[in-house]
């Protein structure tokens, strides 16, 4: 009997052994749990406080650049002449300055895939434009999206209704609502170790910027939204190389105007202080409105004809895609290694068109040309020669002071014939 009495307690002692080691495990699992929550909590925090830093660095160098432009008439790309130095930490940029705009762009390892940049288009303003912002570069959206390669990629950032659609059906809330029995401590830290990292990317993937956006920095910098201008009195049909002569001979002279200084009136011995002074008044009023009339003998619109290539169609959508090749644009470049080329335009182009030095205007209308079936079975869109007709008006705008070129409509033409239309004015 004793024997049977040791042998119960025990197994008694087993049981409880037992017990007390799940009741550990699920504890250890809450705790990794909340840690997890207040680490990704914290970190957000420490992002947004990083965020507000570079953007307070950006506005003192807003500060220190209109400075330069007070004592030397024009901006400077060289933050050690302006004595900057980022107290955030962050890798601040200059994309280019001249004597009528300045860029630049921060990033931070704390903020990654964010960029954040600054664009100054009129010396001294000071307004909401010149404000420092903050987007997601497109490089940091691919590798958010990556672990969710199902869905389509007809999908257009630009029409969320449709992925939200898709979103709502996915299969993962029927296989999780039939379990009302929780599982086991073990398996509860197993599903938030799976699930995490796939979810906390989830809501910042497409949010910022379109999907199309380029991830250069000073593309993005280098350009404005289309529109904002009427068409010129003036209209000239030519090719992406014509346009491109047309731009250099029109900035070349634009900077010949600009960058004039006012000859200086000598006084005749025999005029009176008041008649010299009315003199020199008569002569600066003239000197100003040089430039006025060299935009308005040389601002106008030009029709250019871009050849397409690569066309693609998707029956289901009813989308024409296709790719056409840069348009070369006037750069301007420093003897300093250091300073590299800076674009002598203003682009007002975006989204579907993004300048930068290097590249010039690169096209990206992804998910623009909708053609229904009927009409691009008829045109053979996939077949016959299309050809882009993008209409820019080139001149100076209210904005700003240097050249501008100004998307305002574009047509897709097939056989001659026009399928499709984009107006800057209906967006």
């Amino acid at each position: 009997m004793a024997l049977e009495s040791r042998e119960s307690t025990h197994t008694r002692g087993s049981s409880t052994s037992r017990m007390a080691h799940g009741f550990a495990r699920a504890a250890l699992g809450v705790v990794a749990l909340l840690g997890l929550t207040a680490a990704l909590g914290a970190q957000g925090g420490d992002k947004a406080k990083v965020g507000e830093a570079v953007k307070a660095d950006l506005t003192r160098l807003a500060e220190l650049e209109r400075g330069w432009f007070e004592k030397n008439r024009t901006f400077t790309i060289d933050l050690r002449a302006l004595g900057f130095t980022p107290t955030s930490g962050a890798n601040i940029t200059m994309a280019y300055a001249s004597a009528r705009s300045w860029a630049a762009n921060a990033t931070h390892p704390t903020m990654q895939p964010t960029t954040c940049f600054i664009v100054v288009s009129q010396p001294g303003a000071g307004g909401t434009a010149d404000r420092p912002f903050c987007s997601e570069s497109s490089e940091g959206k691919q590798v958010a999206a990556a672990p969710a390669q199902q869905v389509p990629r007809q999908q257009p950032a630009t029409a969320p209704a449709r992925p939200a659609t898709q979103t709502a059906q996915a299969p993962a809330p029927p296989t999780v609502a039939p379990k009302p029995v929780a599982p086991a401590p073990a398996a509860v830290r197993r599903t938030v170790r799976r699930t995490t990292p796939a979810t906390v990317p989830a809501p910042t993937t497409v949010v910022e910027l379109p999907a199309r956006a380029p991830s250069s920095g000073v593309a993005l910098a280098s350009t404005r939204a289309a529109g904002g201008v009427a068409d010129a009195g003036v209209t000239e049909a030519v090719t992406p190389s014509q346009f491109s002569e047309r731009l250099n001979a029109i900035v070349s002279s634009a900077l010949d105007v600009s960058n004039a200084k006012m000859p200086e009136l000598a006084r005749d011995p025999y005029e009176s202080t008041a008649e010299y002074q009315t003199r020199v008044a008569q002569a600066y009023a003239t000197f100003q409105r040089r430039e006025a009339e060299f935009y308005a003998r040389n601002t106008r619109t030009y029709v250019v004809s871009i050849p397409v290539k690569g066309v693609k169609y998707d029956a289901d959508r009813e989308v024409v895609d296709f790719a056409v090749d840069p348009i070369a644009l006037p750069t301007a470049r420093s003897f300093a290694a250091a300073d590299g080329a800076r674009l002598s335009v203003a682009c007002y182009t975006r989204p579907y068109f993004w300048c930068s030095p290097d590249s010039g205007m690169s096209y990206d209308g992804t998910d623009l040309w909708r053609v229904p079936r009927a009409t691009a079975r008829s045109a053979d869109v996939l077949g016959a020669p299309l050809t882009l007709l993008a209409r820019f008006v080139v001149g100076r705008r209210d904005d700003t002071r240097s050249p501008a070129v100004s998307l305002i409509s574009m047509e897709l033409q097939a056989k001659g014939a026009a399928i499709a239309r984009w107006d800057s004015t209906s967006r």
